[in-house]
């Protein structure tokens, strides 16, 4: 009897470990962070190709991990009951009950899943090669389960399969988390979060409206276009023949003050290079990619009769993943514009605490942690700028005047009277 009784034990000490082993398989690959495992493979980590493997026939792992924990706890039960009632008679298999149920909790289930779960990637690495080995061994035993219950779960499996693996809104939030937990700082998540909203956004967002434009005819004198390229300081002046709806391509000023100083009394119509026309309803990434190969910095926005709508440079597709671009010559300036109302209209881009400073309105900015008076919009509206967005705050209200792409471009400041800050301090008491 004791060879047998240390038997038996030996054969649960192993029984409890295989069980405390499928636990933490079925943890680790549940729970695996598939971008962090194909990182792995990319890198050439011995077991990183296997694991992959393994959790791609995800079903077929999970019938083998549950055939070998169900199986492995049954011959504890039996085993469990068979010792107890040696020691114990009659009343051994109410405690064999007792005792294996706690074991199997705790050594089987409970510690392995948390340890594992804590540590998905180590364990679905180390345990890689083994379970791909009981995967062979329990295939047909696993496959007649895989099917059946595929089979039962055959409507669940095809709606599942035109689910994407997330969303464009799941991914800003894994931005997000990533950002809080330090691995990304603020403007690289921005510049990501722009880069995936970037095809997104249609020309007819961004473009410089017709009545905006600065061009020249064909026929004008050289003496003429050297005065309109002081004056505005652009680096390309579109060229038209007769209307602005027939826009026959740019002058770019290098290519003008080059010409002009060996001949001052050339023709415009010798210089004048190409430009793209797109129609308004183009995404930025598309135009972008097609300025790239063309090597040309401008494009033409047309409407559906060919004529011309408004213009889009290079540097307007830019900023919409970068924010504004400025050069050497740029006087970065913020204007305040007073309405006759006692409201005053500011840029999305202005500093928000200078702004304030600038009429005398006392700002709280609570969390923001950003400048620009966008950004605190979009902050407490909590989503994306429209036209009409209002902040109430208690001594003001910021509306959104227009916006441009995603970010604000103009706001309207209202401050309040003495009457409707009380209202508001009223509103806020009651709410509290």
């Amino acid at each position: 009897m004791d060879i047998l009784f240390y038997c038996i034990v030996g054969v649960l000490i192993c029984l409890v470990t295989l069980s405390a082993y499928f636990s933490a398989c079925e943890t680790a690959y549940t729970g695996l962070n598939t971008i962090r495992i194909k990182n792995l493979v990319y890198e050439g980590h011995k077991n990183a190709e296997k694991a992959m493997k393994n959790h791609d026939e995800f079903e077929r792992l999970l019938a083998t991990i549950l055939v070998g924990n169900n199986l492995v706890n049954a011959a504890i039960s039996t085993l469990v009951a068979v010792l107890f009632s040696m020691l114990f008679g009659a009343i051994g298999a109410v405690i064999a009950f007792v005792f294996s149920a706690t074991v199997i909790l705790i050594f089987g289930e409970i510690t392995p899943k948390t340890l594992a779960n804590r540590n998905s990637e180590r364990y679905a690495l180390r345990f890689a090669g083994s379970i791909h080995i009981i995967m062979v061994l329990l295939s047909p035993i696993s496959w007649a389960f895989t099917k059946l219950s595929g089979s039962l779960a055959g409507r669940a499996k095809n709606d599942s399969e035109d689910t994407p693996s997330f969303t464009e809104d799941e991914l800003f939030v894994m931005i997000d988390e990533i950002e809080e937990e330090g691995t990304l700082e603020k403007s690289e998540s921005e510049l990501i979060k722009s880069a995936i909203q970037f095809d997104d956004i249609k020309v007819s967002e961004i473009y410089t409206p017709k009545k905006n434009i600065t061009a020249a005819d064909v026929r004008i004198t050289a003496e003429e276009m050297k005065v309109l390229f002081k004056e505005t300081e652009y680096s390309r002046i579109p060229v038209y023949d007769g209307t602005i709806d027939r826009i026959i391509g740019a002058v770019h000023s290098k290519d003008f003050f080059s010409r002009y100083v060996d001949d001052s009394s050339m023709q415009i119509s010798e210089i004048i290079r190409p430009v793209k026309f797109v129609p308004e309803n183009t995404s930025i990434a598309t135009l972008l990619n097609d300025l790239q190969k063309a090597k040309i910095h401008m494009a033409i926005v047309l409407d559906n009769f060919g004529g011309t709508l408004g213009l889009v440079s290079l540097e307007d597709v830019l900023e919409e993943l970068v924010g504004d671009i400025w050069d050497e010559s740029d006087e970065v300036s913020y204007p305040i514009i007073e309405e006759k109302d006692g409201s005053f209209i500011v840029l999305g881009e202005a500093n928000i605490y200078q702004t304030m400073e600038r009429i005398n309105l006392k700002f709280d900015a609570g969390d923001f942690e950003e400048t620009k008076v966008s950004s605190f919009v979009s902050h407490n509206i909590d989503g994306i700028p429209r036209k009409g967005d209002l902040v109430d705050l208690r001594n003001m209200k910021v509306i959104v005047k227009s916006t441009k792409g995603r970010r604000v471009k103009e706001a309207r400041i209202v401050p309040k009277t003495e009457e409707e800050i009380l209202q508001f301090d009223s509103k806020t008491t009651e709410e509290e």
